[in-house]
């Protein structure tokens, strides 16, 4: 495997990408993750490891940079198979096939993450009435945030047997294409709705460590204009949260679903996180 050195002389400014390679043989493009450990956003809190939400944000600028975000909604699956450490280069490819777009992580010559993406449909429109919201902000703590400012939700409701949530489109993430940029902030409000449901639902204690396994979503690659957004889950067993279906609404008269993301997490105590490290 061609790895791309860090003199890669094209240099593209965005959030999440150091290098490209726009001239893609046989259909690939190719970057390398920027890994910032002062990003205040990625690593809103130390962090022993690269977070999933970095290669998936890094993915989805790739993509928008090698067009595949052109569709007005994508289907986007992201596996992670290793942990991605802090101190080695990352490298990521996105690569043409017909159908649909596969995408991998490489680091120290070992897969690392890898995904597909692809055209979707318009979700079948689904309307249900404007959920009675909670007022305020949810606990930092009860998403993993220490920084109020990348709170992505609000406090969880329940209504019409489902739990909802307003998503704050103030702790968007921004320095991606405007693409990215709505897809990645969408999947982190959710990261976050997951994380409280786990807390809440799953009846996981604080310290608990939540690993992020997996997504899947099918998304809008532009929210709906002048229209704000919510998240609703309906509530499962708690043995049943390890793979949790979170669906995407527009909110105007009515709650309108847009779209749906599946998040795949393992939750562990600390002494089974150092096994899993050390593996």
């Amino acid at each position: 495997m061609h790895a791309l050195a860090p003199s890669t002389p094209r240099v593209n400014p965005g959030r999440t990408i150091d290098t490209l390679d726009f001239a893609p043989s046989g259909g690939v493009f190719r970057g390398l993750v920027r890994v910032n450990r002062h990003d205040p956003v990625f690593f809103d809190h130390p962090l022993d490891h690269v977070p999933g939400m970095l290669l998936a944000a890094a993915a989805l600028e790739l993509a928008e940079h090698a067009a595949m975000l052109r569709p007005a909604n994508v289907s986007f699956r992201l596996t992670f198979t290793k942990f991605c450490e802090l101190d080695a280069l990352v490298e990521m490819n996105a690569a043409r096939r017909t159908g649909e777009n596969q995408f991998e992580f490489i680091q120290s010559d070992r897969s690392i993450a890898n995904g597909l993406m692809r055209r979707c449909g318009t979700t079948p429109a689904e309307l249900a009435p404007v959920p009675a919201f909670e007022n305020g902000s949810i606990p930092g703590a009860l998403v993993h945030r220490a920084d109020p400012a990348n709170i992505a939700i609000g406090p969880l409701s329940v209504d019409a047997n489902r739990v909802w949530v307003r998503v704050d489109e103030r702790a968007a993430i921004g320095g991606l294409p405007p693409r990215a940029g709505a897809v990645a902030s969408v999947i982190e409000a959710a990261r976050q709705f997951v994380i409280a449901i786990l807390h809440v639902w799953g009846r996981h204690h604080m310290g608990t460590r939540i690993i992020f396994v997996g997504l899947t979503a099918d998304l809008p690659t532009a929210p709906p204009r002048h229209m704000a957004q919510a998240l609703s889950w309906r509530p499962t067993a708690p043995e049943e949260t390890r793979k949790i279906h979170i669906d995407m609404h527009a909110i105007g008269d009515r709650a309108i679903k847009v779209g749906s993301i599946v998040i795949a997490t393992r939750c562990v105590d600390d002494d089974e996180y150092v096994k899993l490290r050390k593996a």
